[in-house]
């Protein structure tokens, strides 16, 4: 038996190899989904980093909190100078900073205002948490990126972000 000049194999001049336009439509349109997807995490919008931002603070405003109710010493924040600082009451009744619980604020939140109990009081001021678990009613009035955010305390002693 003598074989033919036609074989079975892939043959080195046909028409098939490489790609189709209709795969590299599907690859290129897979890309941009997956693209798009990853840019929305990959780049939030100012509303997104200002709720963030706001929802750290007040996470650390809380957290003094616990401190103060747990570890049985009350227990300040400060928001002055750009950055966010924890202070404890040591026993000489003076303020003493919490090592590790001083952090700077991003440039692009400031606070606007202050309010305790319903007064409205210089930026400066400190919150003050006792141990006794009850709360001053507070309001930290924030711009984060030029969007107006707000923290709020209340006599339970609840800390939340407030979305404006």
């Amino acid at each position: 038996m003598t074989r033919g000049r036609h074989s079975r194999g892939p043959s080195s001049g046909s028409g098939n190899a490489g790609f189709t336009l209709i795969e590299i439509l599907v690859v290129v349109a897979i890309a941009g989904i997956v693209l798009a997807v990853a840019a929305v995490n990959l780049f939030p919008s100012d509303e997104e980093v200002a709720r963030r931002e706001t929802s750290l603070l007040a996470l650390d405003i809380e957290t003094a909190r616990d401190d103060a109710w747990f570890g049985g010493r009350p227990t300040a924040v400060s928001l002055a100078e750009g950055r966010v600082r924890v202070l404890r009451l040591a026993s000489d009744r003076s303020w003493s900073p919490v090592p590790g619980r001083d952090r700077r604020l991003p440039d692009t939140m400031q606070v606007a205002a202050l309010a305790i109990d319903g007064r409205d009081v210089d930026p400066r001021e400190v919150l003050v948490f006792l141990p006794d678990g009850v709360g001053v009613p507070f309001r930290v009035a924030l711009t984060v990126r030029g969007i107006p955010k707000a923290i709020e305390g209340d006599a339970a002693g609840a800390v939340r972000a407030i979305v404006q």
